[in-house]
């Protein structure tokens, strides 16, 4: 029998709208708020892809855009949001529309607090430090993987420690998530490998967590039913659209899973790492992710098996999860490229300190993860 915490609460996007081409329908839906002065954040890699024009052309035909920005950068330092949020202002939008990927939606929830509350970014990080809604938000994903616009939570590195930081509020989740699998088609293949793994350790951790509830545990097995089906279709054939579709969904039932259960270690490990050495979150967590759930195992049994049979993985065994993760992070060629990465062996017991006091993300975790734990994860996965 599951044992819940005698009491939950469950935060989920006001609206989703899913569908192929359902992101030209953005003036529509403002206008249906009676939402004026749009601002567009994005970034030039989406600008560049095409993705982004038709979404302008679709605004303006509406006469609703104040504004775009491409300028936010891959996972953004703290200025960088201010940054924003002052262009956002300076145009007088009263709402914000983010395509992109996580570092764009987690940069324009933050944005929206600034410019409605009129403080730095800085003054948001932590656990419930919004103080209220910002300016409305309607969030679009490029991606099929970081779950950001089905999140209230927003990560983004801090240039003075150059460790990854969070803002979680419920108040930063979006008035309106648009997922539109087509977004997604041409995503380059490490890209689409990246993402996708992050999402399918979003919906592991969010399975597994102590702090989980009824609703984020069955978000995450139907995650599982998507992610599982479609992620080696999309990893061999980047061109199928059906396994775009699982993903994208996958992705976002495991956003709205996590978001209402926690992450664990694997991403508290992932945050001082990919801070410090700028590789891409998704990566890591995606290499990570075997090795800490083989940590997890003795305490998951059930929970693996529970999920085993929703990612549809047949002949795999409580005991062989880990190993069948590590499987689709060579198949999907994240170790390769995560190895292209020098990290010294010196480091691995700061990078550890640093993981283990991640406190929000290490306490949910199903099985205690002490210093040496780390350092020897760290020593397992990078080598040294």
């Amino acid at each position: 029998m599951i044992s819940y915490r005698p009491s939950f609460q469950n935060h989920l996007p006001r609206r989703v709208i899913t569908g192929r081409g359902q992101s030209l329908l953005v003036g529509e839906v403002c206008s249906e708020q009676g939402w004026r002065k749009v601002f567009v954040v994005s970034d030039q890699g989406v600008a560049n892809a095409g993705l982004l024009n038709p979404l302008l052309d679709n605004l303006r035909q509406h006469n609703l855009l104040s504004g775009y920005s491409t300028a936010v950068p891959a996972e953004p330092p703290l200025d960088s949001v201010d940054a924003l949020a002052q262009e956002i202002a300076r145009a007088g939008a009263e709402t914000i529309v983010a395509l992109g990927g996580g570092s764009v939606m987690d940069a324009a929830k933050v944005a929206s607090l600034s410019v409605r509350h009129s403080k730095p970014a800085r003054d948001f990080v932590g656990i419930g430090k919004a103080g209220g809604r910002g300016l409305p938000t309607i969030l679009i994903p490029t991606t099929a993987g970081t779950g950001s616009e089905a999140t209230f939570v927003g990560i983004f590195t801090d240039p003075v420690t150059t460790n990854k930081v969070g803002v979680v509020d419920p108040c930063i989740l979006a008035d309106i998530a648009i997922v539109d699998p087509a977004l997604t088609d041409h995503l380059p293949p490490l890209i689409t490998a990246a993402s996708g793994m992050d999402a399918i350790v979003h919906t592991i951790e969010a399975y597994i967590a102590k702090v989980t509830t009824p609703i984020a545990r069955g978000l995450a097995i139907e995650a599982a039913r998507n992610l599982g089906n479609a992620f080696e279709k999309v990893v061999r054939d980047p061109a199928d659209p059906r396994a775009r579709d699982g993903m994208a969904i996958g992705s976002h039932l495991a956003g709205m899973a996590f978001a209402n259960s926690s992450c664990c270690a694997v991403h508290a490990l992932a945050l001082p790492l990919g801070g410090r050495f700028h590789i891409a979150h998704g990566v890591i967590t995606g290499c990570f992710a075997g090795e800490m759930m083989r940590h997890n195992q003795p305490a998951c049994v059930d929970d693996f098996n529970d999920l085993i049979d929703a990612f549809g993985w047949k002949n795999t065994q409580s005991s062989q999860f880990g190993d069948r993760l590590d499987q689709l992070a060579d198949l999907s060629g994240l170790r390769s490229h995560l190895h292209k990465t020098s990290v010294p062996a010196q480091t691995f017991e700061s990078l550890a300190k640093d993981a283990v006091a991640i406190r929000r993300l290490m306490d949910p975790n199903p099985r205690e993860v002490t210093e040496a734990d780390a350092i020897r994860i760290f020593k397992s996965v990078l080598g040294g």
